[in-house]
């Protein structure tokens, strides 16, 4: 009488009264939030939803009401006395029972005498199960904030991962929840309909939820297949073959592959991968390089525009940023700014020259895999300065080539990565900008101004304060100007020993203090205060 999303409905909102439900002082928000998931019209939702307030239908509270309810029409079966009973309350009857016994058979019934905390702790518990019936109905309850609190967020999380095993309840809900992802969902709701036979349904769906590309999502075809093997089960989601399954680093042949090997061991090394690792775009806070060296606004605007242009950072002509200059001090502090400006990323920094072979196994263990977070948006800081090897220039160069990161090859297992999401950015040397130049976009770093190294020196005092716990740091007047003949990197040393070999509570830097480090670290032995060595930056 009642067609398949009615019948499917009615059946997934009484799981959810027979687990939680009877909570409700009011069945009517949990009835109409089941109703606009599977597309009932609002009339024939009222229609359904009086009849399932009826006497009769109230009744049946349990698998043994309902099972006394079958044998009384059973009984009056064999008296010819039948007539008159309404077909469509029977009907929801036995939808009812159908259902009440699903949940006592997953141990998901409500006893009578059970309060609410045990209930909801019970609901709960089947989801950290992966019980897939449970998750939706969490998903949807905690997305209505019915019996448990209101979280859109939680809810929608526990929906998607029933969506995500191919439950037609779970794809239904997500297309409700979750509209910016519906093309997707459609055409698993179109390939679940049509396995279970109600391929007519999915009419009412698109027109709905509107049309979709077929072919593009080979996930569905996929778990279908592992679970007529027996690998995983249909009822009970799996975390781990989910993460496979979905992952955007990995291709459906080696997905393929790794979901339906026979070995433990190499799908636990898979699983063990950054599996979903994605496209998705940075969160980037340009205002970060407001007010950075005024004096050269032509390299604040150059950095800009490469920063902006991020997205195409997995396009094969993609060049990623280099920043260039022969001072650490001034690398460290562009890579400090970038840190700024990407402050909700994860960030991984990496010195090319300490690299060992170990760093480069084709295993999860290789530098570029094992940094990865999956959960946010990557940035790799790559410094190139001194003496590099050959072999971990190469490895390194190869990364910063969005095509050959797309096709990040490992060994064990046996698999290729997609790390085009991943953003690599440079440091390096004037010696190695030579090497890197042909990969790279480069930003030279201009010499310091006399003013700048007067504000980069009092930034490095700054910064030993706060190194070192030294609650009142100062330098002597004119000690800046006097500094001023030396790199800021020899200024960054000297003022680091003077501070870590005289640390107080308060300290003031004097030229007598400074003096023997400025020897000490290399500086030209020339007369201090007198110009000393300019090491900064220039062509």
């Amino acid at each position: 009488m009642f067609d398949h999303l009615t019948e499917t409905m009615l059946k997934n909102y009484y799981i959810a009264e027979n687990t939680v439900g009877r909570f409700c002082a009011d069945k009517r928000p949990l009835f109409f939030a089941y109703a606009n998931i599977f597309l009932l019209p609002q009339e024939e939702a009222e229609h359904i939803f009086a009849l399932s307030q009826t006497q009769e239908v109230v009744q049946i509270q349990s698998v043994f009401k309902y099972n006394q309810h079958l044998r009384i029409k059973q009984y009056l079966s064999m008296n010819d006395r039948l007539h008159g009973r309404d077909p469509e309350c029977e009907e929801i009857i036995d939808l009812k029972g159908t259902a009440f016994t699903l949940a006592q058979n997953f141990h998901l019934a409500c006893d009578g005498k059970d309060v609410r905390s045990v209930a909801c702790e019970n609901l709960t518990l089947a989801v950290e199960n992966g019980l897939v019936i449970a998750l939706n109905a969490l998903g949807i309850l905690q997305s209505e904030g019915i019996v448990f609190h209101k979280d859109e967020g939680s809810g929608r999380k526990k929906i998607l991962c029933a969506a995500e095993w191919n439950s037609e309840e779970g794809l239904l809900a997500a297309l409700y929840y979750d509209p910016d992802n519906r093309e997707k969902y459609l055409e698993c709701l179109q390939d679940c309909l049509v396995r279970i036979g109600h391929a007519e349904v999915f009419e009412r769906v698109r027109e709905k939820y509107g049309s979709y590309v077929k072919g593009r999502h080979g996930e569905y075809r996929l778990l279908e297949k592992a679970f007529r093997q027996g690998i995983i089960k249909r009822d009970v989601y799996n975390k781990s073959y989910a993460r496979l399954v979905y992952s955007e680093i990995l291709s459906e042949r080696d997905k393929e592959t790794l979901l339906l090997t026979p070995n433990a061991e190499l799908f636990a090394e898979a699983s063990s991968l950054p599996l979903k690792l994605g496209h998705g775009t940075a969160e980037f806070h340009a205002k970060a390089l407001d007010g950075v060296r005024p004096d050269h606004p032509e390299e604040g605007e150059k950095i800009l525009c490469a920063l902006e242009n991020i997205d195409l950072r997995t396009m094969a002509t993609y060049r990623p940023l280099c920043f260039v200059s022969d001072s650490k001090y001034m690398l460290d502090y562009y890579a400090g700014l970038l840190m700024r400006c990407f402050e909700a990323s994860h960030m991984e920094r990496v010195e090319i020259g300490d690299l060992v072979e170990y760093d480069f196994e084709p295993t999860k263990n290789n530098i570029f895999v094992r940094g990865c977070d999956e959960d946010a948006f990557n940035l790799y800081l790559l410094t190139f300065r001194g003496e590099i090897s050959e072999r971990a220039f190469d490895m390194a160069k190869n990364f910063l080539q969005s095509d050959k990161r797309g096709k990040y090859r490992l060994n064990h297992p046996s698999v290729s990565l997609d790390l085009s999401s991943v953003l690599p950015i440079c440091f390096c040397d004037r010696e190695n900008a030579k090497k890197l130049k042909p990969y790279c976009d480069m930003v030279r770093i201009s010499e310091l101004t006399m003013e700048e190294k007067r504000q980069f020196t009092e930034r490095v005092v700054r910064e030993k304060g706060i190194a070192y716990g030294v609650q009142e740091l100062a330098m002597q007047e004119g000690l800046a100007e006097k500094l001023s003949g030396y790199s800021i990197d020899e200024i960054d040393r000297a003022i680091d020993a003077a501070v870590r070999e005289h640390r107080l509570e308060k300290l003031l830097l004097t030229e007598s203090l400074v003096r023997p480090y400025i020897g000490s670290v290399g500086a030209r032995k020339k007369a201090f205060g007198f110009g000393g060595s300019i090491h900064d930056d220039h062509e």
